[in-house]
């Protein structure tokens, strides 16, 4: 299955610093006193300002400047950049061939697996749905397409819904808290290159890809659109039940009981749940695109396929429900008789998700404020 706190230094705190700080001192020692603390307490407002309202300390650090290389014929660019816990990251920004102005970013989030998202076809090299999304853009967007942590440039495993064959750094460090955090950081270092417009920022996810993208959102501050499709709602447990109950097993023996056992031994990266490592579900388990659209600060965008065999609609018409219950705004397409790739039964992959990209690349790029 494929699965404010903001820091306000008040002035009237501040003279009474000042005033309490003044007795016993002369006119000269006070004026001079006055000024050290003013520094002090404007260094302490900065630090404040950057630790907290950035969300992350290390928001407040410049990440070094990335190392780039050609990806074949690809009109994309390959870089590497230490991230913030010193692990090398991948990513794949496209090329602009002589732009006019800058253009912001659209952030692709891939699926289940542990694949590149380029991959050796014969003598050449394969792009995957980056380049859907590149063509979509048509040049009024860069795209922005990381590499999984663990996940090396080239890697090709051909069944996406089973890890074992994975690089063993993929299971030990693949996790939800981590992968978001590696994109925030990749989101960081792109928008420090040329031609990025950093006014807004589109985070973009599919299947697995849209509860990542959301948590993105609430990860990264620079984040100011989000959308999954085919991404679901509820806990994962939900979208599993729902999967297995649909090709007839008992979701009980099936979900349930594996569930069970993943709780028991939460970080093994040597066990497996459908295909996946207990540490990778466990992670997963603690969330949802419910929980996370709630926390968010982005403008959001949720697209459904009523024939989804893999994530059943119903997830998304909990979503719905659930946001409009608690006033959250959002965008909602519910596509009636699309399937997982949002594609009609007229459609070939991937006519749907293609025409799915346009309607969000529109919405993103138009004039739509909160």
């Amino acid at each position: 299955m494929h699965s404010s706190y903001h820091f306000v230094l008040r002035k009237q705190d501040r003279f009474l610093v000042l005033d309490q700080f003044h007795q016993g001192l002369g006119r000269a020692e006070r004026e001079s006193a006055a000024v050290a603390l003013n520094r002090c307490i404007l260094a302490l407002a900065m630090h404040r300002i950057c630790s907290i309202v950035v969300l992350s300390l290390l928001f407040c650090s410049t990440l070094a400047a990335p190392e780039d290389y050609p990806v074949g014929d690809k009109p994309f660019r390959r870089y590497v950049v230490e991230g913030r816990d010193g692990k090398l990251i991948t990513f794949y920004l496209s090329t602009q061939e002589a732009p006019s102005h800058p253009v912001p970013l659209i952030v692709w989030v891939q699926g289940t697996g542990c694949s590149s998202h380029f991959v050796r076809v014969g003598e050449r090299i394969g792009s995957k749905l980056q380049s859907l999304l590149y063509s979509v853009a048509r040049g009024r967007a860069r795209i922005l397409a990381v590499e999984k942590p663990g996940v090396e440039f080239l890697d090709d495993h051909p069944d996406d819904g089973d890890t074992r064959a994975c690089r063993p750094e993929f299971r030990a460090e693949f996790t939800l808290d981590r992968w978001a955090t590696t994109i925030a950081d990749a989101i960081q270092a792109a928008q420090a290159l040329p031609s990025v417009d950093t006014s807004k920022t589109l985070v973009l996810g599919h299947s697995e890809g849209g509860i990542v993208a959301m948590r993105v959102s609430n990860v990264s501050p620079l984040v100011t659109h989000a959308a999954s499709l085919s991404g679901g709602g509820p806990v994962y447990l939900f979208h599993m039940a729902e999967f297995m109950r649909g090709q007839g097993l008992d979701a009980e023996k099936e979900v349930y009981a594996c569930w069970s056992e993943i709780v028991k031994d939460p970080d093994s990266t040597t066990k497996f749940c459908w295909g996946q490592t207990y540490r990778q579900w466990s992670s997963f388990m603690k969330t949802s695109v419910i929980g996370e659209a709630l926390k968010s600060h982005a403008l959001l965008y949720f697209a459904h396929g009523t024939a989804d065999t893999q994530n059943s609609i119903t997830g998304f018409d909990v979503l719905r429900a659930e946001l409009a219950a608690r006033q959250r705004d959002a965008v909602f397409e519910r596509i009636e008789a699309a399937d997982h790739a949002l594609d009609l039964p007229n459609q070939q992959v991937p006519d749907g998700l293609e025409a799915v990209f346009g309607r969000v690349v529109d919405w993103f790029l138009g004039n739509v404020t909160k």
